[in-house]
């Protein structure tokens, strides 16, 4: 039989042990991995961020400046919560859910994001304009080869029109002779 039998939510277990202390009796322990476990994220998360301090619109706000009348619970909460979970598991809630640093690394995720997905359509831009370059190059070897084989072709007419003028020539100064 636990002690904190009678406790049903996580806001009711975290003034419970504010109130009195953690007691670390097996059933006791158990009983707090219950409660915690079958609470919704949203009730564990506000107990987290909860300093005691509300924003403009007295709202709990872990940021606020505004005084409150109630008693902070997020001291409270981690305590409870590195006793019953693993540390990993307590770090990686705290890393994700009341880190200050967290809102300002999704930002910076979301920025580089944005980033990778502007150089990967500017990458995707240039291998077209290289590709486009490619083509051409290839284009301008094909002309350059045509041109010297059509140069060469030339050179060849133009040897035997010159051999042909000295056959004429050969038959004019023989029939001259």
């Amino acid at each position: 039989m636990s002690k904190y039998d009678d406790i049903k939510t996580a806001a009711e277990l975290v003034a419970e042990v504010r109130a009195h202390g953690l007691s670390l009796d097996q059933e006791d322990i158990c009983r707090v991995q219950d409660i915690f476990g079958n609470a919704p994220i949203e009730d564990l998360v506000a107990l987290a961020n909860d300093i005691g301090r509300n924003n403009r619109n007295g709202e709990p706000d872990p940021k606020g400046s505004m005084s409150s009348n109630r008693p902070a619970t997020q001291n409270t909460f981690y305590s409870i919560l590195f006793r019953i979970w693993h540390w990993e598991d307590a770090t990686r809630f705290w890393n994700q859910h009341t880190n200050p640093e967290h809102e300002e690394v999704m930002e910076l995720r979301a920025k580089l994001k944005a980033e990778m997905s502007e150089h990967s359509t500017t990458k995707k831009v240039l291998e077209h304009e290289h590709s486009a370059v490619l083509d051409e190059r290839g284009q301008v070897c094909e002309l350059k080869a045509k041109v010297a084989c059509l140069e060469s072709f030339r050179h060849e007419n133009n040897m035997t029109i010159m051999e042909l003028k000295a056959k004429l020539y050969d038959l004019m100064v023989e029939k001259e002779g």
